[in-house]
């Protein structure tokens, strides 16, 4: 990444803010269902809590990648941490975190119509997945019809099993986000084999 501040560090930073916002989501859901096992409070001083603020002005100039990395740990430390509390005290509470990961997708919803090659870079700029020298994803075959992509490493299992959670109920949120942002679209998300995914028009 580049050692001044620019579009891709800005970028990264919009999808720690989305990644946040789902947090805050979930939060939000355990007030409303009574769930007062984790407090924001209390995530905040376990884990860290991440000020929002314009990223100009909040930014380390002089460690523009180790600034966004360290924020990229504290947000997903944050993400384990709250769903895996929430799910050890009880494992029912899944569907509700479901419901709004899916809800929180679909206030992300992408447009009827959409190709999916626009599909994907929209997921790509929305899903946190650690940083861009990471390279996640590989696309393999990408047209306006459908994209099928790999996916080369999981930047997410550190944090989980830190947690003491299990990174499937991560993937499992994950695919109701996609689902939800695809919901008006047109589109179909298909889990493939050898980590392997599409986007593809529906038939």
């Amino acid at each position: 990444m580049s050692a001044f501040l620019g579009p891709i560090h800005y970028w990264l930073y919009n999808k720690i803010k989305l990644q946040e916002e789902w947090i805050h989501n979930i939060l939000e859901i355990s007030v409303q269902e009574g769930w007062e096992d984790i407090s924001e409070q209390k995530l905040d001083t376990v884990c860290g809590k991440l000020e929002l603020a314009p990223l100009e002005e909040i930014i380390d100039g002089s460690n523009i990648h180790g600034w966004l990395q360290q924020k990229i740990g504290i947000s997903e430390t944050r993400l384990a941490f709250l769903v895996t509390g929430l799910l050890n005290v009880d494992a029912s509470r899944l569907s509700a975190l479901k419901q709004t990961a899916f809800r929180f997708g679909e206030k992300h919803a992408l447009q009827d119509g959409i190709g999916a090659d626009d599909a994907f870079k929209t997921l790509e700029d929305t899903l946190l997945d650690g940083m861009p020298c990471d390279h996640v994803n590989s696309v393999a075959e990408r047209d306006a019809d459908k994209v099928i992509w790999q996916k080369t490493q999981c930047v997410h299992h550190e944090y989980w099993d830190r947690a003491g959670g299990n990174i499937s109920v991560y993937n499992a949120l994950r695919g109701e986000i996609i689902a939800g942002m695809l919901s008006h679209s047109g589109l179909d998300f298909h889990i493939l084999e050898n980590n392997k995914y599409e986007i593809s028009r529906k038939e």
